[in-house]
This record gives structure tokens, C-alpha cells and sequence, in this order.
């Protein structure tokens, strides 16, 4: 679809993602995948890894650490894209080449 310049899009109602929220207890290095949730609320009581999805145009991941230590989220290919701290937040988002870290609060 080509964007015309035109009035923006409105939406006039709340957006529910599939899948929605999900917070979980990992208690080892958890891979995400295009089908889960795109809000990751994940803790451990270990440091652990996330593994981000193959590189896809488009896709974002909200990760919120919950547990007591750090989350070290990487790509595919292990390469560290970020480390989020207990009760640190961030917004990933990818181009179809590459992760980037948005926002890390």
C-alpha cells in the first residue's frame, strides 16, 4: 500500500495485539519467535540471554526485566545488541537487517 499525502490514518479504538502481554519466569536463555507476544516482561533468578527473532522489516519487541539480574538480548547470530538491567525496559526494533535498541530506560 503507497501512502499518499493525505490525511493521516486514525484508529478510533484501542489496538489488542495477539498474544498481548507475556510475563514469565525463565530459567534459561529464552529464543522469541515472530509469533510470541511483542510485550516480554522475563525474569530469572540467573543472568540469561534473548535471543531476538531473524531479522524481519517492521517487527518490534518491548522487553521488561523482572527478575534480579540483567538480561543480555542478542540476535540470531549471538552478536549483543543490548543489556537490560533489573527493572530496565527496552524498545528493540528491526529494519530487515539489523536490531536497534530505541529506548532503554
Amino acid at each position: 500500500m503507497a501512502f499518499k499525502n493525505e490525511a493521516p490514518f486514525q484508529v478510533r479504538k484501542h489496538i489488542a495485539l495477539l498474544n498481548g502481554v507475556n510475563i514469565e519466569t525463565i530459567t534459561g536463555n529464552k529464543t522469541l519467535t515472530l509469533a510470541d507476544s511483542t510485550f516480554q516482561g522475563l525474569g530469572g533468578a540467573s543472568n540469561f540471554d534473548v535471543i531476538l527473532p531473524e531479522e524481519t522489516d517492521g517487527i518490534t519487541f518491548w522487553i521488561i526485566n523482572t527478575g534480579a539480574n540483567s538480561l543480555v538480548v542478542k540476535d540470531v547470530g549471538a552478536a549483543t545488541i543490548a543489556t537490560v538491567a533489573t527493572t530496565e525496559s527496552a524498545l528493540f526494533v528491526c529494519d530487515g537487517t539489523q536490531w536497534y535498541t530505541v529506548i532503554k530506560a
